[in-house]
């Protein structure tokens, strides 16, 4: 199979009082029109048979609307201000810390926790197996179930967020015990435990810590 190819350049945009840099890709195969946001800057993505005036009045109405999803997410960490169980505490010197010295007392604060809750969910739930319980700084994801090792795996992050909305995450994790993949009937073993789940997992993706 060929390599697909796509042609790309950069263009500068004024929006209010502010101006942009946008690469934009164009790809033959293309038949949608994206925005996205990334560490590098604005990436467009378009189909090359698109005009570029529909291009560019895309991107100019697109980034207002990027950048305040971007702006309402608020830090968990600001300078030694950080959130804890969804209360934003003060711990002296915090931010200058290294990382190392940051994830050994964020996760003193969060592994006990999730090690308790998931011992309670798990007998609300009829698991008569015992799991065993790691915290590790994973971005990607905010748990694991290794089934076929008994461990739960969960994330640091999630240290930052109200014990309700760690408690959804936990219960989620437990529903892989009967479970594998996110099927109807895992929605309903789910929802039967945590029946506000879905409020939960929205605080959760839009960083709505308490």
């Amino acid at each position: 199979m060929a390599k697909r190819h796509f042609k790309g350049y950069f263009e500068t945009y004024l929006v209010g009082d502010e101006s942009f840099t946008v690469e934009i890709r164009l790809s033959p195969y293309r038949r949608t029109t994206s925005l996205s946001l990334r560490k590098s800057g604005f990436v467009c993505n378009a189909p090359s048979r698109l005009p570029k005036d529909k291009i560019d009045s895309f991107i100019v109405s697109s980034i207002p609307k990027i950048l305040s999803k971007v702006k309402k997410k608020p830090e968990p960490i600001e300078g030694d201000d950080v959130y804890i169980f969804g209360v934003k505490t003060h711990i002296e010197g915090f931010d200058s810390f290294n990382k190392e010295k940051r994830n050994r007392l964020l996760k003193k604060e969060l592994l006990p926790y999730v090690t308790e809750m998931t011992k309670e969910y798990s007998a609300i739930m009829g698991i008569k197996e015992t799991y065993e319980v790691k915290v590790r700084d994973c971005r990607s994801v905010y748990g694991i179930n290794h089934r076929k090792t008994l461990s739960i795996t969960y994330s640091l992050n999630l240290v930052h967020y109200d014990k309700h909305i760690i408690d959804s995450v936990i219960v989620h994790e437990l529903t892989h015990h009967f479970v594998y993949g996110h099927t109807e009937k895992f929605y309903k073993i789910l929802l039967g435990v945590a029946p506000d789940y879905r409020l939960s997992r929205k605080k959760l993706i839009n960083h709505i810590y308490a």
